[in-house]
């Protein structure tokens, strides 16, 4: 009788790991001090004539060229006015040193902060 004799196949080769995003070596850094992105002229109006006041946690969205892509307010003043002035101005005010990737190259991050609107003396 003939006999049977199997022969070993190999299994194939796990597939490799998906590559990993980049991770930030260095997280973007404000180029000014985040206390002087805001001022007391930029109180609204409104809110100062009724005396509100309140801490905005926010969210910036930093691309690689260290500007601000995106504010997303986290934790809210209570004041729906002073959280759209938040996220109005501080696009347009705060500027980064871009974060680098583990392989040099400038990369979009995230930058958390809080900024309290405190009625002007």
């Amino acid at each position: 009788p003939p006999v049977f004799n199997p022969v070993p196949v190999a299994a194939p080769p796990p597939p490799p790991p998906p590559a990993a995003p980049p991770v930030a070596a260095t997280r973007a850094t404000p180029r000014s001090s985040p206390g002087s992105w805001l001022s007391d002229a930029d109180y609204p109006s409104r809110a100062q004539r009724e005396e509100r006041s309140g801490t905005a946690g926010f969210r910036l969205q930093i691309g690689a060229d260290g500007r601000v892509t995106d504010c997303t307010i986290t934790s809210s003043t209570g004041h729906p006015d002073l959280d759209e002035a938040t996220c109005r101005l501080l696009p347009r005010r705060a500027r980064f040193k871009p974060a680098k990737g583990s392989d040099g190259a400038e990369m979009p991050d995230t930058y958390n902060g809080r900024i309290t609107w405190r009625l002007p003396e």
